[in-house]
């Protein structure tokens, strides 16, 4: 018996297809449930910390701006207000009598040309009135580019009672990253600020953030975050249009003052370019000032335009000359045109430290120079003072580049990375005469 009962086989319980079926049925559900909720929670987090389609950052370029040959267009003719015709006769070769003094076979005399001129344009009052008008119009369309950025800190008196302290300075609407509202501005309004605000010129207030700063020129990018404008005032942002400063014939052009000329919102200047033969020197590149014969004021802002209403400068009171400081000076535009990008990209400028200037043709025909960067001088703990360049030698070839002026050396410095090692090929004066030396310099960020 005892036996039998060991080879007993004991039965297995049988299912219960009416239990199982509701648990497959239960965990399903959950398992549906479990789906939408992540689901919608994806959803929510995505929608929040992700941009939208339009609004993903694009890199600025500011390169296709403006040709750099381009010369400023003068006043239409439909600008110039002309006499009526009935009363005015038409200049051509038959009608223009010769000067009996001044004139040659064939040919008016200067002075009948002019008078001639004269009387067929109409100089009355209300004609140059319209002229100034129309001049003042160009300025006023330009304007539509500049805001008034507010920069605010807040500290206690002798009481303490807290009060706010604020500078205001004019920005220069240049682009959009398609997130952010890019604007350019002096870093010295900036300084120290806790809360940085702006006023776009149709009113509208918005709050700001730094993105990048400049340290040699004190020029900076803010930031509007484009979510906080309506889509109606987006539509009517209007952007600065870049000029060129890089032709020869700038001297002597028309501008206009815009912004804050005289140290007053929305004022006027008006007058010309007088010169551009100040450079100033700054870490691995050189800016033209261009001065203006325009009366500011020590705390002046905005830039100068010419009459096509294209940015040729940006007002600094950085570098005045002392006998000039009432005048208008700005920084050459196309000098800082590569600058102003790479702060609206968040990009930082390489660095090797060398402030120097061009040996020019006849520099190296007088002094015997060869042809290069001239090294005034290098920064203190920069990577060209580490790698052993001096003041007084030239460069003349960084990596496989040829460097024939210092332009060459700038524009191959920017090109560069931070962090890669190149060689930096000198010439150096000793004993008489010019030795190569070659130089293995890290670059870093300024």
């Amino acid at each position: 018996m005892a036996s039998d009962f060991i080879k007993e086989k004991i039965k297995d319980r049988p299912v219960d297809k009416k239990k199982l079926a509701k648990r497959i049925g239960m965990t399903a559900l959950i398992a549906v449930v479990f789906g939408m909720v992540s689901a919608i929670t994806f959803t929510l987090v995505y929608a929040r910390i992700s941009p939208d389609p339009g609004d993903t950052v694009r890199e600025v370029s500011l390169s296709g701006s403006e040709p750099e040959s381009a010369v400023p267009a003068a006043l239409s003719k439909d600008s110039i207000p002309a006499a009526p015709s009935e009363d005015k006769a038409v200049i051509s070769a038959d009608t223009v009598p010769q000067d009996t003094k001044s004139a040659e076979p064939g040919n008016p005399g200067r002075s009948t040309i002019i008078n001639n001129i004269t009387n067929n344009v109409d100089m009355s009052p209300e004609a140059y009135s319209r002229l100034c008008q129309s001049v003042h119009n160009v300025a006023a369309d330009a304007a539509r580019s500049l805001v008034t950025v507010k920069a605010t800190t807040t500290d206690t008196d002798w009481f303490e009672n807290p009060y706010e302290n604020g500078n205001t300075a004019m920005g220069l609407m240049i682009a959009d990253n398609g997130r952010q509202l890019l604007i350019l501005v002096d870093s010295s309004i900036t300084k120290d600020a806790e809360q940085i605000s702006v006023v776009l010129s149709d009113g509208t207030p918005a709050n700001a953030k730094i993105i990048n700063t400049d340290p040699d020129t004190s020029l900076q990018i803010i930031g509007v975050e484009l979510s906080e404008l309506s889509d109606e005032v987006k539509d009517h942002i209007h952007y600065a249009t870049l000029g060129s400063s890089a032709y020869s014939t700038v001297v002597g052009t028309p501008v206009i003052a815009i912004g804050s000329p005289i140290g007053i919102a929305d004022s006027e200047g008006y007058g010309f370019i007088t010169s551009m033969s100040q450079e100033k020197e700054m870490s691995d590149f050189n800016v033209h000032l261009l001065t203006t014969d325009i009366r500011g004021s020590e705390n002046s802002s905005g830039v100068i335009i010419d009459y096509s209403g294209r940015v040729l400068g940006i007002i600094t009171d950085e570098y005045k000359d002392s006998n000039l400081s009432d005048m208008i000076t700005t920084y050459a535009i196309s000098d800082i045109k590569d600058t102003i990008e790479n702060l609206a990209n968040g990009k930082e400028r390489t660095y090797m430290g060398i402030i120097g200037t061009s040996v020019t043709q006849d520099a190296a025909d007088t002094y015997n120079l060869p042809m290069g960067a001239y090294v005034i001088n290098v920064d203190p703990d920069s990577p060209a003072m580490t790698a052993g360049i001096q003041s007084g030698d030239v460069i003349t070839k960084i990596g496989t580049e040829e460097i024939t002026d210092y332009n060459d050396y700038s524009d191959v410095i920017s090109e560069l990375t931070a962090g890669i090692e190149t060689v930096v090929t000198v010439q150096r004066y000793s004993r008489g005469d010019f030795t190569e030396l070659t130089f293995e310099a890290v670059l870093s960020k300024k």
